[in-house]
């Protein structure tokens, strides 16, 4: 009797072993707070996270990624934000359009509405080795690469793959 019971108690802790790597290596469950990235993701929405993926290549311009922000007093929070350009890229945003390499670029994705015009500590540069710079799709509301500056992509801790609820606005993401 007691024999069986360990067998079923080291079964019990194999398993759990084995889901905690899973959800710190592989894949996660997260949950939207706030609209900084409105319309895309609302507050609330749950998204499985794609984390493995991060270890295995770079991300790319459109990704929406997972991250601890470059913000000494916030570094053990996450923000969630859609990459707008990547290591050696030259950037420059002007009334709200975001030029990558001269380039206008298409952003569907971002809330439409009137620009407003606030005063933001990095709005053209280029981005630096090993780092990304990260947006709002809400872009009036979004405590992003503007204000922080550069992310590390060491601090990326996972992209956005699947909004997994609510179920009626169930939607895979990729990189346009």
């Amino acid at each position: 009797m007691l024999e069986g019971i360990l067998r079923w108690a080291k079964s019990i802790l194999f398993a759990i072993a084995i889901a905690i790597m899973i959800e710190k290596f592989i894949c996660g469950v997260t949950i939207v707070q706030g609209m900084s990235m409105s319309p895309t993701l609302q507050d609330e929405d749950k998204l499985f996270i794609n984390k493995i993926g991060c270890f295995l290549k770079k991300p790319h311009v459109g990704d929406i990624v997972i991250f601890h922000p470059p913000i000494e007093e916030r570094k053990k929070e996450m923000f969630i934000k859609r990459v707008v350009a990547v290591e050696g890229d030259a950037f420059r945003i002007k009334e709200n359009t975001v030029y990558i390499n001269g380039v206008k670029i298409n952003e569907p994705y971002i809330h439409k509405e009137a620009y407003d015009k606030k005063t933001y500590k990095i709005m053209e540069g280029i981005v630096p080795e090993g780092m990304v710079f990260v947006m709002g799709d809400n872009r009036n509301d979004s405590n992003d690469s503007r204000c922080f500056g550069f992310v590390p992509i060491k601090n990326i801790r996972g992209k956005a793959n699947i909004r997994i609820w609510p179920l009626n606005e169930v939607k895979a993401f990729s990189s346009p």
